[in-house]
């Protein structure tokens, strides 16, 4: 291990260290999904418009409750702090600004700290990049000082300049699937919160 960093230069302790932070928020954002959003049940959508339509406030609190979700969680708000079951419904502009501050408030720590991996993700490979063209640089210094009568000692040269690229790669390929991911997860929460919300405010306006 020594051996990579001693041929990679600084560089490969920049990317440890990148390295290090980016494990560090993948298992956290990992297991703050995995403890926090569960599954949301398949009939849940048609459960609280049922609830919606019967303006029955207590089924649709506890059906909301089940769910240990960010959908869950905002649906729950928007009913109550809507006064969804109330007789006279809210004018449509005053429900859209209240969906969109519940879903900033659910869905920002959802978001925290993706970003480092977005970022992680971007600048890694380019470190490692900038590690193999001075790598190169030095290999061409050899090649002209000693000539190419000995082919191992720039193939010797090369090996060592790409050890940084491949680092930048192991780090920069998890941090975007994980970060592609999680964020895929967080666009399919904010469509399913835009469609119950959508189906809810109909109803009472119907």
């Amino acid at each position: 291990m020594m051996y990579y960093f001693q041929v990679g230069g600084s560089l490969m302790w920049i990317l440890l260290i990148l390295s290090i932070i980016s494990t560090t928020v993948i298992l956290e954002r990992l297991f703050f999904f995995f403890k926090s959003e569960k599954s949301l049940n398949r009939n849940f959508r048609r459960d609280i418009v049922l609830a919606v339509s019967n303006k029955d406030m207590c089924k649709i609190v506890e059906l909301c409750d089940k769910e240990k979700n960010a959908v869950g969680c905002s649906i729950k708000q928007f009913v109550c702090r809507g006064d969804i079951c109330s007789p006279i419904p809210k004018e449509f502009h005053k429900y859209e600004q209240l969906i969109k501050e519940i879903q900033m408030d659910e869905i920002s720590p959802l978001e925290k700290r993706l970003h480092i991996l977005g970022i992680i993700a971007h600048i890694a490979p380019m470190l490692g990049l900038l590690g193999t063209v001075t790598g190169m640089i030095d290999a061409f210094k050899d090649l002209s000082q000693f000539g190419a009568g000995d082919p191992t000692l720039v193939a010797d040269s090369i090996s060592k300049a790409l050890i940084t690229t491949a680092a930048g790669l192991s780090i920069a390929i998890p941090a975007l699937v994980v970060y592609n991911l999680l964020t895929k997860k967080i666009e399919e929460i904010e469509e399913e919160i835009d469609k119950i919300t959508t189906n809810v405010i109909n109803i009472v306006r119907g």
